[in-house]
């Protein structure tokens, strides 16, 4: 079931996902976090790596990648780092031929033109050229991370586009797909309603609009 409800989710736009959190109480939306490319999507469970800054043994940027499965999301946590990457164009193209369902960094990746190029998508704060080797260590791997103030545990269902990125924890996967699905169908039925015509304040009111997203109404 979980694994329909994922599917499902993957068709939603963050829009809908975000009014789902947001009945449901669920703090999910990431602050800051954009696609290097208006037309990326992101859409898989997390593989989560926190970073912290090296010390006087120097540091690594991680070797992760290889073991990694088609649809996962990469996410990283640079602690908002903006001088220092933690992702490059080599990891790009490893990611791209794995079928990897993108990067999430809460920090700056470099070579934005390769991902645009192989429309490998990368979500992050901004790209940057310096180099994260020998500023940056790997501290911990599928551990508990926090992406643009949202906490990020592995499996964790991450869903990125134009808008951002949110994040469903994945033992609400089921709940938040119930009810972005029904959120979105009245959307639609909005939408077309005011296309045929009608009043868009009754279209509204017909469809229970403005308790939507309001958390604990039915």
């Amino acid at each position: 079931m979980t694994t329909q409800a994922m599917a499902a989710l993957c068709r939603m736009d963050t829009t809908t996902v975000s009014d789902a959190l947001d009945k449901l109480g669920i703090a999910g939306q990431c602050l800051g976090i954009k696609p290097l490319d208006p037309g990326f999507r992101a859409a898989g469970p997390a593989f989560t790596i926190r970073y912290v800054p090296c010390g006087t043994r120097g540091g690594t940027v991680g070797d992760y990648i290889d073991d990694l499965g088609p649809g996962t999301v990469v996410a990283l946590d640079n602690q908002q780092r903006m001088d220092a990457t933690v992702w490059g164009d080599i990891l790009t193209i490893v990611a791209s031929r794995k079928g990897l369902g993108g990067t999430v960094i809460d920090g700056v990746c470099r070579d934005a033109p390769r991902a645009i190029e192989l429309k490998y998508p990368i979500f992050a704060r901004a790209s940057h050229m310096r180099t994260g080797k020998d500023r940056v260590a790997v501290d911990a791997v599928q551990c508990s991370i926090s992406i643009g103030g949202v906490r990020v545990d592995p499996g964790d269902y991450v869903l990125g586009d134009w808008d951002g990125v949110v994040v469903v924890p994945k033992e609400r996967i089921e709940q938040v797909a119930e009810v972005a699905s029904r959120i979105e169908q009245a959307e639609d039925h909005i939408r077309a309603a005011v296309e045929r015509g009608e009043r868009l304040d009754q279209a509204r009111k017909n469809q229970g609009y403005h308790a939507l997203q309001t958390k604990g109404t039915s």
